[in-house]
């Protein structure tokens, strides 16, 4: 095969298609992001394709020069039963090698394109933690189209066994890429986060999240008045948006927390404004596959107490880098949560081994060059 035939893509480049619905906020679309931003440009050009809409992240991308473009004739509002043959067009007219899908209806529509054409390459990567609890329609289309990509990647060993047992495929079938992150340095941290949420002079335990039934965050309110009662001292900020949004400020008021408990909204750039100010990052999830803000708030050197779920237990040591409790384990929950909130060195060693684990394995460029090489191969085929 040679790469780099078509628009976009200089000869001798690998042209590398990332396809998803639209980037909005989530950890897949950071994905996206960082493999745009990240991937080697002197051997791929990378391209990001977006079946429906562009989304925040998307225009972002677009702002800085990125090669990002919506399939024509893309509307969110309405289903397109023939977005296949449209992406089939594109791929050919750009001389696209290698299409890498990041959802499912990419996965299908990267399927039948891989299936109309013996030069085209596709990988896929899933991005969902809970397999097989996921909309019957999704996993029908899921099952159906995933005999057909030449690589299938996991972001971590417990989504990997969750595909293999849910789509019955042989374990050769299935390769791991753990996601990563670009560690927080600070610099560009918003100094005046603390005091716009009335937690300056308090401990600072904080989540950024998606408000969705996933996340858990019921279960951090409860946990949040547990700790009240014995540290009014610990205020807890929640940082993102979602449709929960109302039933936990509800919550927030039935159990009091009103001083104690901050819901700000979206804020751009999270992990670089607000998360350097957490002292205690808290994530209370239900379930996950490979969790991009644990990532975020372990690189930025912040202790954190989450839920064994998804890679939570390959990437924590439970008490070195970390603190792990089970699912809904509320007291267990806000007993970690007392004792890091009263011991401060203990915060600033865990913190300090967790970025260490994230700068020697999780970055981005771990990441990007684990994809490298899945695409150099690819091409090879």
């Amino acid at each position: 095969m040679t790469p780099g035939r078509g628009t976009g893509a200089s000869p001798g480049r690998i042209h590398v298609m990332q396809l998803t619905n639209g980037l909005g906020i989530g950890g897949a679309e950071i994905v996206i992001r960082d493999l745009a931003r990240t991937v080697d440009r002197s051997r791929f050009h990378v391209s990001i394709c977006c079946l429906k809409s562009l989304g925040p992240i998307g225009r972002e991308l677009a702002a800085e020069g990125v090669d990002i473009y919506t399939l024509p004739g893309a509307d969110v509002h309405k289903p397109d039963y023939l977005s296949a043959l449209a992406l089939r067009r594109v791929v050919r007219e750009r001389g696209v090698d290698v299409v890498h899908s990041h959802t499912t209806h990419a996965l299908m529509d990267a399927a039948i394109c891989r299936g109309l054409s013996c030069r085209l390459r596709v990988a896929h990567t899933f991005h969902f933690g809970n397999y097989p609890h996921k909309p019957w329609r999704d996993l029908w289309m899921e099952r159906l189209a995933c005999r057909m990509p030449d690589r299938l990647i996991a972001v971590g060993e417990a989504q990997r066994r969750q595909i293999l047992t849910t789509f019955r495929l042989p374990p050769s079938r299935v390769g791991v890429v753990r996601n990563g992150v670009q560690p927080v340095t600070g610099d560009g941290a918003d100094p005046a986060f603390r005091a716009r949420i009335g937690a300056e002079g308090r401990i600072l335990v904080g989540t950024i999240a998606t408000l969705i039934p996933q996340k858990g965050l019921f279960d951090l309110l409860e946990a949040a008045r547990r700790v009240r009662d014995q540290r009014p001292d610990v205020h807890f900020v929640v940082v993102g948006e979602g449709v929960l949004r109302p039933d936990l400020e509800r919550k927030r008021a039935e159990l009091g927390l009103d001083d104690t408990v901050t819901f700000t909204g979206w804020v751009t750039n999270a992990a670089s404004l607000a998360l350097p100010a957490f002292d205690i990052y808290c994530q209370p999830s239900l379930w996950e596959a490979m969790s991009i803000s644990i990532l975020e708030a372990m690189g930025a050197a912040k202790p954190v107490v989450t839920t064994e779920v998804g890679e939570a237990p390959h990437l924590i040591a439970h008490g070195q880098e970390g603190f792990l409790v089970k699912p809904r384990d509320v007291d267990a929950m806000a007993a970690e949560l007392l004792a890091l909130a009263g011991d401060a060195a203990r915060r600033r060693a865990v913190g300090l081994a967790a970025a260490d684990k994230v700068r020697g394995a999780f970055t981005v460029d771990h990441m990007a060059r684990a994809y490298e090489r899945v695409y150099e191969e690819l091409v090879s085929l």
